[in-house]
């Protein structure tokens, strides 16, 4: 599948998750009491693994996020039960991460058959079907499955079954203000791409999508990290991506007066576009990590359009290394 068309799948590809996940959940074994839940993961499923952990704290839950070289690394556990995140089931990483553990072990993936599953108790299959080489329906399926199995464990169900018609018209409307963007975002030396809490996985999956795709120089930062010090190089050949609703909103203000151009990602009904401030309002959701499924799609929609300026398909990696992936290749 071509990377644009994986884009415009994802209305149709999380209706048709959401429902197998709801229909999964009720076979999964509840959390034992004040059980200390470690969320693992590398590369884009990190990022949904650190943006999960946020989410699921401030719902009560007791959760901490790690990359799976960090967890392989330190060889022993790091909570009562561990959550892998694998899209295709094969990150080697991850597979040799969750073998060295002892305890309960629950995989996210969308592979039956995976190296992934043969090293967990629980399976929790996405049922996205297939994805592109840059992932777009496997990553936004995956931030759905973690929100409802948080939800889950906490006996908080929310209704996922607007996020589907959500999608598609944030998709529908960012064609025009990528358009008002792409050119500087194309000519600038490096963007930053900046977000707090639960918006973890869209700086560091915003940042790692435009390198994947257009071959940008990116960078992410954690909000109120950037405050002390990253910003220092800014001016405007520097463009910067900014997701959020509290202390982004002054940041997105204050980086474009520098000259940056900006596109700010938020709900926030107030803040209003000025000069070199793009402000892309998204509606309101009910969970955090459904916002984080909205926020990333005018990313996308950007590293697509940048990517095609630049001549590149987005089919795969120049780059690919024969020891990240298990199994078939």
């Amino acid at each position: 599948m071509r990377f644009p068309e994986g884009v415009d799948a994802q209305p149709a590809v999380l209706a048709r998750s959401a429902a197998a996940i709801k229909e999964a959940l009720p076979d999964l074994s509840p959390l034992p009491e004040r059980a200390l839940v470690a969320l693992v993961g590398i590369g884009a499923s990190e990022h949904i693994a650190r943006s999960t952990a946020s989410a699921w704290r401030a719902a009560g839950l007791r959760a901490v996020a790690l990359s799976s070289a960090e967890l392989l690394d330190a060889g022993a556990a790091v909570g009562d039960v561990h959550v892998a995140l694998s899209e295709s089931g094969r990150s080697a990483e991850t597979v040799g991460a969750l073998s060295a553990v002892d305890g309960r072990r629950v995989g996210v993936t969308n592979v039956a058959e995976s190296p992934l599953a043969q090293v967990v108790e629980d399976l929790l299959l996405l049922d996205s079907g297939p994805d592109t080489p840059v992932y777009t329906t496997g990553y936004t399926a995956t931030l759905q499955a973690m929100g409802m199995l948080g939800e889950h464990w906490t006996g908080k169900d929310a209704d996922w079954s607007d996020l589907p018609t959500q999608v598609s018209s944030v998709l529908a409307e960012s064609a025009d203000v990528v358009d008002s963007i792409v050119d500087r975002f194309d000519s600038a030396r490096i963007i930053d791409v900046v977000a707090s809490g639960t918006g973890a996985a869209t700086a560091g999956e915003g940042a790692l999508l435009l390198r994947e795709s257009a071959r940008a120089h990116t960078a992410a930062h954690e909000t109120y990290g950037y405050l002390h010090g990253p910003m220092e190089p800014l001016d405007s050949s520097t463009a910067c991506i900014i997701a959020g609703h509290g202390r982004e909103v002054q940041l997105a203000r204050d980086v474009s007066r520098i000259g940056c151009p900006t596109l700010l990602l938020t709900t926030n009904e107030y803040v209003e576009s000025s000069e070199n401030l793009h402000v892309f309002r998204l509606p309101a959701v009910a969970s955090p990590l459904a916002l984080a499924v909205l926020e990333i799609l005018p990313v996308q929609v950007l590293a697509w359009r940048l990517a095609h300026g630049r001549g590149l398909a987005v089919d795969g990696f120049r780059y690919r290394q024969d020891d990240t992936k298990l199994g078939e290749q």
